[in-house]
């Protein structure tokens, strides 16, 4: 069963209702469709062509101006059996809805789409492997583990910190959880359905960095993410959303744990 759906473009953090449908080029027939586009063209890259059947109306303001924003779709199927949006005049569900991911990645980065925090734990970082390891189990007299939470760090390093001699501890005579742990995510599988994917890229070939922008099918109720690595000049490295009420909101990690919004 069809279903017609609200549809939103989210960039990285800023959410928007609608999706602009651009003018796409089949160059080997010669003709114009519309459709939202995403991605790149070039060595490295993909790009992404959603076809999208308007309405009347819309059609013309199309073909007047080479663009037109919609705001609710259903999802049809081509000739050719590939997906494509169908123009509804509004949704008749908020269980559902479809999102146009135009993300960003770093410079000299990459990015990601999944669901939330499956588990969160730390881990000595590359610095510190070896000698953390040698540490644990010459002063402690245990195994090192591969995960441990932020308590159990802390623990371990507060321990080291009064059995190590003064003479083996480096730097500053004493160890810093800080400085010795990282923090590692996990998360759940991205959870919406990915109607078209597209690729966006740095430098020749997409050597510099690369990443995925998605056309997706979204379920309420349930939390995904952006995120982004590389270098970000500031901004955030990740957004979690989630749809609920017909709206999508848009948090950053701080954001969510100082409101605790979901």
């Amino acid at each position: 069963m069809k279903e017609k759906m609200k549809i939103f473009t989210i960039e990285s953090g800023d959410v928007f209702e609608g999706a602009r449908v651009d003018t796409f080029m089949l160059k080997g027939a010669g003709v114009s469709i519309p459709a939202i586009i995403i991605g790149e063209e070039g060595r490295g890259r993909k790009l992404g062509i959603l076809p999208v059947q308007l309405l009347p109306e819309e059609y013309k303001k199309w073909q007047e101006n080479g663009y037109v924003n919609i705001y609710y779709a259903e999802i049809g199927t081509t000739k050719a059996g590939r997906p494509k949006l169908v123009q509804v005049e509004d949704a008749e569900t908020i269980e559902r809805c479809i999102c146009i991911f135009d993300t960003l990645i770093g410079y000299r980065g990459s990015n990601s789409h999944t669901g939330d925090i499956k588990e969160e734990y730390w881990i000595p970082n590359w610095l510190w492997r070896s000698d953390f390891s040698d540490l644990v189990k010459k002063y402690l007299g245990r195994e090192p583990k591969e995960k441990y939470t932020e308590d159990e760090g802390r623990q371990i390093i507060e321990e080291l910190n009064n059995m190590v001699p003064e003479e083996v501890k480096f730097p500053r005579k004493k160890y810093i959880f800080d400085a010795i742990f990282t923090k590692k995510r996990e998360f759940h599988p991205f959870p919406g359905e990915i109607i078209s994917t597209g690729i966006i890229a740095q430098g020749d070939a997409g050597r510099m960095g690369n990443g995925e922008q998605l056309v997706a099918i979204i379920p309420e109720g349930i939390v995904f993410r952006t995120g982004y690595s590389g270098r970000l000049y500031g901004h955030p490295a990740e957004h979690y959303y989630i749809f609920r009420d017909g709206k999508i909101i848009a948090v950053t990690m701080d954001e969510r744990e100082a409101t605790d919004i979901f």
